[in-house]
């Protein structure tokens, strides 16, 4: 009887993971969801500046396991051919409790691609357990009318069976000539929270950086910071080098250096 019930579970989910392909791919084409980018573009727009780079970073815990640098190699050349780099050139370390894959590409469309895969022994962990993460970095210059897409690729590419939920974090750029008043900096922020039916939730107002963080029903996807969920965060800062006022417009919080 036994034999019976198990052979018959078996059976039932192979049927399940049979199935699942099928019953996703619909649901995904029946119902539009619409990428971060084109949110923080329209707000590009509202900020009179014009776009000049996207950036999206992104991670994800591959496993709970300390893997060869073998297994942590193919993760990484994975992940890379998923953004579109077929021949990676993979700079390898590793010692005892600690393992780590690189890649610095340049990608032909001349997005730079920056890629760690690492498995460690985490002594924190119950029985000192592994893990295995890989993290993504995509900067791309913006030089053209036509907008750019990469969130939903490097979440993409993060995904593997039994991994966790990749965590992204998009951000677009534009810059406007001349420097802007504080004053002028916090009216803009404010008008673009207003365009996007945003609420403020926190913030950091000084001479040289006005940044601003909120939530907006307009975007899906959002981070839980201690009792908020959080989605939308601009910044404007003026960069004396080339005399341009820089606004960041990130979900669900800016990604890289500001």
């Amino acid at each position: 009887m036994n034999r019976q019930r198990i052979k018959t579970a078996v059976m039932l989910l192979v049927a399940v993971l049979a199935l699942v392909p099928f019953a996703w791919e619909p649901a995904q084409s029946m119902v539009y969801r619409p990428r971060v980018e084109e949110k923080l573009y329209s707000l590009v727009e509202v900020s009179g500046g014009r776009p000049v780079e996207l950036n999206v970073q992104g991670w994800t815990r591959v496993n709970r396991k300390f893997i060869t640098l073998q297994e942590l190699e193919r993760l990484a050349e994975k992940a890379a051919a998923r953004l579109g780099e077929s021949a990676p050139r993979m700079i390898s370390e590793g010692d005892g409790d600690f393992r780590q894959v690189r890649i610095q590409s340049i990608l032909e469309d001349g997005t730079v691609l920056s890629l760690a895969a690492q498995s460690l022994i985490n002594y924190a962990q119950p029985e000192s357990r592994g893990e295995t993460y890989i993290s993504v970095n995509i900067a791309q210059k913006i030089d053209t009318a036509n907008s750019i897409f990469w969130s939903d690729t490097v979440r993409a590419a993060l995904s593997f069976p039994f991994a966790s939920s990749p965590q992204v974090l998009t951000t677009v750029i534009a810059a406007r000539p001349g420097k802007m008043a504080r004053e002028d900096q916090e009216k803009l922020i404010s008008k673009m929270f207003s365009t996007a039916e945003a609420a403020r939730i926190d913030g950091v107002n000084t001479e040289q950086l006005v940044s601003v963080t909120g939530f907006t029903p307009a975007i899906k996807d959002f981070l839980e910071i201690g009792d908020n969920e959080v989605n939308l965060n601009i910044a404007v800062r003026y960069h004396i080098d080339d005399g341009q006022t820089y606004i960041y417009i990130g979900s669900p919080l800016l990604a890289g250096e500001y």
